[in-house]
Order: C-alpha cells, then structure tokens, then sequence
C-alpha cells in the first residue's frame, strides 16, 4: 500500500471521526428494572444509566496474574521440592 499524503491521512482521520460521532448518535432505548425506560441517543443513554447506577460500558479486562504460573515454576525442579 502506498504511503498517503498528510493531506489524505487528515481526510481519513477526520472520516473516522465522524464515524465514531455518529455512532455515539444512534438512538438507543433503554428498559429499567422497575419498568421506566429511556429513548435517546447513546451519549445521552450512558449519561441516564450512569446516574440510575448502570453502566453501558464492558468492564477492562483484568490484567493477568503471573503469581500462579511462578508458583507453578518454582514447586518442583527435576521432581525435587526447592525452597
């Protein structure tokens, strides 16, 4: 693929941009628990689930613990017991 020009690579960005703007626009409804409900824009949903205590969000992924592998590791050494 050929290299772009800034000019080209400004123009894309600025598409993207728009792309991920309007994505936040669609327009969402949102059903409670105690049955009231929301219809909005997404940007507007995740404001009102958030104040309600909701989040529309996924949770990051945890980072993973290497404790278990080390210790795995250190356990046994050619089928002896170290320290």
């Amino acid at each position: 693929m050929a290299r772009m020009s800034k000019e080209e690579r400004a123009e894309l960005e600025a598409r993207l941009a728009a792309d991920d703007d309007a994505d936040d626009d669609d327009e969402v409804t949102l059903t409670f628990a105690d049955g009231s409900g929301f219809k909005g824009s997404y940007r507007r949903a995740q404001k009102v689930a958030k104040a309600r205590g909701y989040k529309l969000e996924a949770d990051a992924d945890p980072p993973e613990d290497d404790s278990k592998t080390a210790a795995e590791a250190k356990r046994f050494q050619s089928g002896r017991r170290v320290g």
